[in-house]
């Protein structure tokens, strides 16, 4: 298996963006520099919280607003509902004044201190500007410069605006020279393909859906005519909301797949093949309308990404950890099945996540215990049409192995493994597992966490109930270790009041001076839950090589999948409803 270094397109394609404008609807956000951070203007949510960011890692798409959505607001006030809505970009127009204090057009006649101050804004703000739109540009050659120039300064890779075939080798010069797109604006799919024949990729087209329709086109066959030419859209109403699925999902499929071993393209990263960056304005559906409809686009690529990414092989797994694994691993089930038992594992982690080279040593765990103990057969697999309903039923459980990133965008996916749970599954995550999907809530909600700093450290770990029967090997003892200790913050799904916390950090033993996340001071590690039929477990350790290879934890796995596949019983009461140490019902 390749890792998420050793895969260049693994990693967030920074350089297409996707405008959202129309219906925008500003909603109360929570700032966006949860545990600590420099100051910033920002209110901004974290990014991998919402589909609108998280496609960027996913599909190149960086979701932003038009700073003309908002009225007869300033660059510069619009800038701020932008980042209000969560959103991390916005595209500049050069007939907007840029503020209260510099009450010019947003233009190459700024001075150097104005330009500065907007650049000061934007990054106060945390937003790029990767599209600007200009009224036209000029024929001189000094003039079209010079507002390459401007837009280079302020970070913009595409401008938009209406010109003429005659001017399109000298824009292609410029473009190439100064490392900015041109999005020239057209009505006609054909006229604008013929008109760009022979001009590199830096120079493509920008078109309005709505136009397409009025004069007899289909979006889908417009789109198939521009093909990689296509670098700014602006979506109409009239498409409806499967319209518009059904449109960015061709988008996806158009695009060159995933390779095992692309080449970079020359601009932007992307796999090679001449496809252009890309800039979308949603109007009347807004973002939520645009997060649904992206969805199936998001899960095809997952679907791609899962033919290059087979599962973790134990192989990869160090000799001398091997054995101390090997040692600690308990030699029998902890109760007899009640059947045979299947058991999916997952270890999936696609673009924007983070891999642990730990994944292997789980696998070698999971692997060996089954050998051992005969409590389940493991099938090891990243293909996700294993979790679509009904095939999930051919299983019993599923084991997520720190899977981080964009999971579940597959609403089929996703839909089958909440369906399979409630109706009586389980699932088990270790490490990582709660940072698949941050921007699903639903999934969240039903591992029992999703966000929260974490570094590596050394801590003492307390038995918060010493009666259950997945934490017998501890005896009830506290102990020391050391691992990546996720601290989950307190408007997360993480709560006692849902959860049956089995072991957490003792913060009175533990060195809490950098950590003041919740006000409750309860940072869980490992839980147990019933959803809907179905039980789930969590396990937040497993950073460090030595989760599998410390007997008593190494047990507390194999119980957890025993619980998970419906073999051994534990009271999932949670734990805010626990009589105070006795580990019972009040």
């Amino acid at each position: 298996m390749r890792t998420f270094e050793e895969n260049w397109w693994y990693r967030p394609l920074a350089c297409v963006a996707l405008i959202i404008t129309g219906s925008l609807i500003v909603t109360a956000q929570t700032p966006g520099k949860k545990g600590g951070g420099p100051p910033t203007e920002s209110v901004r949510p974290p990014g991998a919280h919402y589909i609108r960011n998280t496609v960027a890692g996913l599909l190149g798409w960086t979701v932003g607003a038009r700073a003309s959505a908002f009225g007869q607001l300033t660059f510069s006030e619009a800038a701020v509902k932008t980042d209000a809505l969560g959103l991390a970009s916005i595209e500049g127009f050069s007939t907007q004044k840029v503020s209260a204090a510099i009450p010019k057009n947003l233009d190459c006649n700024l001075t150097p201190d104005e330009v500065a101050a907007v650049r000061t804004k934007l990054r106060a703000l945390n937003l790029r500007m990767p599209a600007y739109r200009v009224d036209s540009i000029p024929a001189d050659e000094s003039g079209r410069r010079k507002i390459f120039e401007f837009a280079k300064s302020l970070g913009v890779g595409t401008l938009i605006a209406a010109t003429d075939a005659a001017s399109l080798p000298e824009l292609d010069k410029l473009a190439n020279e100064i490392g900015v797109n041109v999005a020239i604006e057209s009505r006609d799919p054909k006229s604008v393909t013929g008109a760009l024949a022979g001009r590199s990729n830096r120079i493509g087209a920008s078109v309005d859906v709505a136009q397409w329709m009025q004069h007899g086109v289909k979006p889908l066959d417009g789109l198939g005519q521009i093909k990689d030419r296509l670098m700014a859209v602006n979506l109409s109403d009239r498409m409806g909301a499967a319209g518009l699925t059904q449109f960015l999902l061709e988008i996806a499929r158009q695009e060159p797949p995933p390779q095992e071993s692309p080449e970079k393209c020359s601009n932007c990263g992307r796999p090679s093949g001449g496809w252009n960056p890309l800039f979308l304005t949603v109007e009347a559906n807004g973002i939520e309308g645009f997060e649904k409809a992206a969805r199936p686009a998001m899960g095809y690529r997952v679907e791609q990404i899962t033919h290059l990414l087979p599962i973790t092989s134990p192989a990869r797994v160090p000799d001398d950890e091997r054995q101390k694994i090997e040692a600690a691993l308990p030699r029998q089930a902890l109760v007899k099945p009640k059947k045979a038992r299947r058991l999916l594992v997952i270890d999936l982690c696609p673009a924007g996540g983070y891999y642990h080279t730990t994944i292997a040593h789980a696998n070698l765990a999971l692997e060996l215990m089954a050998k051992y103990t005969g409590a389940y057969e493991p099938v090891f697999s990243n293909d996700l049409t294993n979790l679509k309903y009904p095939k999930i039923k051919e299983f019993d459980a599923v084991f997520l192995n720190s899977t981080v990133g964009e999971v579940f965008p597959d609403p089929d996916v996703l839909n089958g493994l909440v369906r399979f749970v409630r109706e009586g599954g389980g699932l088990a995550g270790i490490h990582g597992a709660t940072y698949a999907s941050m921007d699903l809530p639903e999934f969240g909600e039903m591992i029992g966490a999703q966000d929260g700093p974490h570094r590596v450290e050394t801590a003492t770990l307390k038995i918060d109930d010493p009666g259950s029967p997945l934490t017998k090997g501890f005896a009830g003892k506290d102990f020391v270790r050391e691992d990546e200790f996720y601290h989950f913050l307190p408007d997360g799904p993480y709560s006692r009041e849902k959860l049956h916390v089995l072991i957490s950090i003792n913060t009175e033993k533990s060195d809490m001076s950098q950590w003041h996340v919740r006000p409750d001071n309860d940072y869980g590690l490992t839980w147990i839950r019933s959803y809907g039929k179905g039980r789930v477990f969590n396990c937040a350790m497993g950073h460090t090589p030595t989760l599998f290879a410390t007997p008593a934890l190494a047990e507390h796995i194999l119980a957890a999948i025993q619980f998970v596949l419906g073999d051994l019983e534990a009271d999932t009461t949670p734990s805010a409803k626990m009589k105070a140490g006795t580990g019972r019902h009040p």
